[in-house]
């Protein structure tokens, strides 16, 4: 068995393939009479090259260089609900519902989409539900809008329009929440009052320039064939060290100074002092290091059996959130996935059943799969307990492997990231009806809240 310490690995075919003439016969095509001399030839092609740079430059000027991001706040007051408890619980049910209805309602496809405005000025328009708060006459709404357009244009007077059209939208529209259309405000911020705001959530991934990562990028690269993360895709996922020995495990960053890891991480060594975590793409060098000053074991945990294989690990100092390290949500315990959703599993393990550990971070999609069927006596026999989520594919050939161990299995939800899973156990890497077993986060969130107040 494998109580891994486990990484990603993908069978590709082993060697190239041959084929002979007779399979693929010469064609020859006849022969044009010479029309250009070398003289012209080259005064063409030096013509075509001076007006491909000069397209190039113009193009640069106004798309790269002249393309800027703007950030708004729009707020908002709905009449027809009433504020309730879990609306002030990121992670609860409620919360998730009412924050995708919010965004889907001041979405740019429905509301520019009858305007040529949205086609002649913007680039890129995205929209983050932030807060929900008690008003005596409903709930108020907090929204984060983010444009990126010319800056030759004046940043005021397309703020004015952005919210007469957001204004005359809500105004017309058939809409399931009830808007007090004169409590409508947009006001401008700065990007660093926007990363502020955007830090009070999580399972939000942004690159360097503060623009968010939406999750078809991680799917596009995967069925592509290029494994290797890059920087800012998987900004809560950590590497935890032995000060003389190197990675051991990886471990998912859940607040400030709190990481999820799985127990059996520390089998042979619970001093903290011995530990650090380290952030980023690259094991050496990291983009943030980090001492662990406390480590927490499941007091349940079984080695025999990989029952209750979850701890957690608490920083000695905070991180800042940045685009390169942000937490990830923890989900609501009533969460269920169905079999075959699709999921996440990153880490810096080995590629091959005992292999060695990668430096850069690497990441796979794989899909649940129902403890019913990882139950069956050809698959675990009735290894799969209540704390236990199975995911992979039953053919084998993508999987944790070791040194993944304590990692994260994410899933997205309307561009918000859930860790679902720990890397726990699993028999080798990879193979046919032998899918990764993983702790399954929704079994243990009352736990992790007694621990850590998360």
């Amino acid at each position: 068995m494998r109580v891994d310490e486990s990484s990603l690995m993908v069978q590709l075919p082993s060697g190239p393939v041959e084929f002979s003439e007779a399979d693929y016969p010469q064609v020859e095509y006849q022969r044009r009479q010479q029309f250009w001399d070398p003289i012209r030839l080259a005064l063409f092609t030096l013509a075509i090259v001076v007006i491909i740079g000069i397209a190039i430059g113009i193009v640069t000027h106004f798309v790269v260089e002249d393309d800027k991001s703007f950030y708004y706040i729009a707020s908002f007051q709905v009449t027809n609900i009433k504020y309730k408890e879990n609306y002030g619980m990121r992670t609860s049910r409620e919360f998730t519902q009412r924050s995708h209805q919010i965004e889907r309602m001041v979405s740019p496809i429905e509301i520019f989409k009858r305007t040529s405005f949205i086609l002649s000025v913007f680039c890129l328009f995205v929209c983050f539900f932030l807060l929900f708060s008690p008003d005596e006459n409903g709930v108020n709404i907090l929204v984060v809008l983010m444009f990126r357009y010319p800056s030759t244009g004046s940043a005021e007077r397309i703020r004015t329009k952005i919210e007469n059209i957001l204004y005359q939208s809500l105004k017309t529209k058939q809409l399931p929440l009830t808007i007090d259309k004169p409590s409508l405000t947009l006001t401008s911020i700065d990007s660093k009052k926007m990363r502020n705001l955007l830090n009070s959530r999580c399972g939000i991934r942004m690159t360097s320039s503060n623009m968010p990562l939406p999750a078809s990028t991680s799917t596009e690269r995967i069925v592509q064939g290029r494994e290797t993360a890059m920087e800012g895709e998987w900004p809560w996922q950590a590497s935890l060290q032995l000060r003389d020995a190197g990675h051991q495990c990886g471990a998912s960053l859940i607040s400030n100074t709190w990481l999820l890891t799985a127990a059996h991480c520390f089998r042979k060594n619970k001093d903290p002092s011995q530990w650090i975590a380290t952030f980023g793409t690259t094991i050496a060098p990291p983009a943030v290091q980090r001492n662990v000053g406390k480590i927490i074991l499941h007091e349940n945990y079984r080695r025999e059996t990989n029952e209750n294989d979850i701890a957690l690990a608490q920083l000695t100092t905070r991180v800042e959130f940045s685009n390169v390290v942000q937490r990830v949500c923890l989900p609501d315990a009533s969460i269920k996935l169905t079999p075959k959703t699709s999921v996440f599993v990153t880490g810096f393990g080995s590629i091959v059943d005992d292999g060695p550990t990668q430096n850069k971070l690497r990441q796979a999609r794989v899909e649940t799969i129902s403890t019913d069927v990882c139950n069956r006596k050809d698959v675990y026999d009735g290894l799969i307990t209540s704390g236990m989520l199975c995911a992979g594919f039953m053919e084998g050939k993508v999987d944790a492997c070791k040194g993944d161990s304590g990692g994260p299995l994410v899933y997205d939800n309307h561009d918000i990231w859930y860790l679902v899973g720990i890397v726990s156990w699993g028999q080798s890497c990879a193979l046919p009806k032998k899918p990764g077993v993983y702790t399954r986060v929704t079994q243990y969130r009352d736990w992790i809240a007694s621990k850590t107040g998360i």
